[in-house]
């Protein structure tokens, strides 16, 4: 016995559990030589079910497998014949012939029962997946939360352990028209293909926010950057989460129904609300408690930290997007790294989670002060603190700028320009919001231009 097991209550295992422990290891031994059967017959079995090879918990099913995915994915057949004669080549040490010759004589697989194989495989590699980390966290748990860490990490991950990343070409080019049809029957009935912004002028541009993607904003303090990933997230009008490690939920709650409730957030804060502002108020409450959000304040949340929260939010919740306030902000793994590669492991952290979870990723970031000391002092990717990794793992770059921040005489008060400086799927340009800074709104450029007077 390993020496940390003796810290645990062994669970006594009785006769019936090793039997029915047996059974189901026979039985999925039965389902996974079925399956190669039925592919070997019919190599249509393998293209209409995929699985994983690492499923196959037999060596010889699992190395028969893959050998039926390389010859049906160039396109040759793949029968007890070919199938044998690559086997020979790559592992001679077996007869490959006769092994799979005796699993035709004696096999009773039954076509019908295709799905339930595919089940009974999945199902089994699940259970013994399970069993290898609880067994880990067990003899590792000394190492502390980050053993715990791993092992919450790990079992997540089954639920997508599904998932393949090697596609052919005909996958690849389907995925494209798939993805191609959808996006033009949007267009057609006006709808965007990404998560709307309730911007119209930026998602013109944009088409919304787009699963995978990371977008950046980056902008100086006091331009509104908050405010304005709290507007894009309640106006994206899905189940969201929040990173918020600078504000605390409260602030976050109070700015929400300032927004919402278009009620000045300085009357909130020094309890000099009116009996208009209270109805406003209660009907924003109202509205927003049954939206499905979900915030984390912990101010030194690390990435690790992140995903933790993320893949909770998106497997029990079912978040469509993610905003995170902000990168430089996160607490390192390590704090002894340079703060370039402090902000590289956070960048490319928010990236792959983006891609792993499928879900837009919309992360706040800051700018250099040295852009201050320009006459224009618009914010450029250039200006981006520590900006390197920023600029080659975001989709899409947006600075956010307000004139009236630094000239107070200026003709364009209560405007916001939003810089697209990056984007990987479309053009770049400049996006020109209103701004209300009393509630925190940005807001259509068109209607504060039909409401000013000619």
């Amino acid at each position: 016995m390993e020496p940390m097991l003796e810290y645990f209550e062994q669970p006594a295992i009785h006769d019936d559990t090793e039997e029915q422990l047996a059974r189901e290891a026979r039985r999925a031994g039965e389902a996974e030589a079925s399956l190669i059967h039925l592919m070997l017959n019919d190599n249509g079995v393998y293209r209409a079910n995929p699985v994983n090879q690492a499923w196959f918990s037999g060596t010889v099913w699992r190395k028969a497998y893959g050998a039926i995915k390389v010859l049906a994915d160039q396109q040759q057949v793949a029968d007890y014949i070919s199938v044998s004669d690559y086997l020979n080549g790559t592992d001679p040490n077996v007869n490959w012939l006769a092994t799979l010759a005796e699993l035709n004589r004696n096999n009773l697989a039954r076509p019908e029962a295709v799905d339930t194989y595919v089940s009974i495989l999945r199902d089994a590699h699940t259970r013994r997946s399970a069993e290898r980390i609880a067994y880990r966290l067990m003899t590792e748990s000394r190492k502390g939360r980050a053993a715990v860490d791993a092992a919450i990490r790990d079992l997540m991950e089954l639920d997508t352990v599904e998932a393949s990343h090697d596609h052919s070409a005909k996958a690849v080019i389907q995925s494209a028209i798939d993805y191609t049809e959808e996006a033009f029957e949007r267009g057609q009935s006006g709808e965007l293909v990404g998560l709307p912004t309730g911007l119209p002028d930026l998602d013109k541009i944009t088409g919304g926010w787009h699963d995978t993607d990371l977008v950046v904003i980056p902008a100086r303090p006091a331009q509104g950057k908050t405010a304005l990933l709290l507007n894009l997230a309640l106006n994206a009008d899905v189940p969201f989460g929040i990173i918020s490690s600078e504000q605390s939920h409260e602030q976050m709650g109070v700015r929400m129904l300032s927004i919402n409730g278009k009620v000045s957030a300085s009357k909130i804060r020094r309890g000099r609300l009116q009996g208009e502002d209270w109805s406003s108020l209660s009907a924003s409450a109202q509205t927003l408690a049954v939206r499905q959000f979900w915030i984390n304040d912990d101010p030194a949340i690390t990435i690790d930290g992140i995903r933790r929260q993320a893949r909770k939010w998106f497997y029990n919740h079912g978040i469509k997007a993610l905003f995170v306030d902000y990168i430089q902000r996160i607490y390192p793994v390590d704090p002894r790294q340079p703060k370039h590669l402090q902000v590289a492991d956070v960048t490319t952290g928010l990236k792959t989670l983006a891609k792993e979870l499928g879900i837009p990723v919309v992360a706040l970031a800051q700018v250099n002060r040295d852009c201050e000391k320009r006459d224009n002092k618009r914010p450029g990717m250039g200006d981006i603190a520590d900006a390197s990794i920023i600029e080659k793992e975001a989709d899409m770059i947006m600075t956010l700028y307000r004139d009236e921040v630094y000239n107070p005489d200026t003709t364009d008060k209560g405007i916001a320009e939003l810089g697209i400086c990056k984007n990987r799927h479309g053009p770049t340009g400049k996006v020109m919001t209103t701004w209300n800074g009393a509630c925190f709104r940005f807001g259509d450029i068109a209607e504060h231009a039909q409401s000013r007077p000619d």
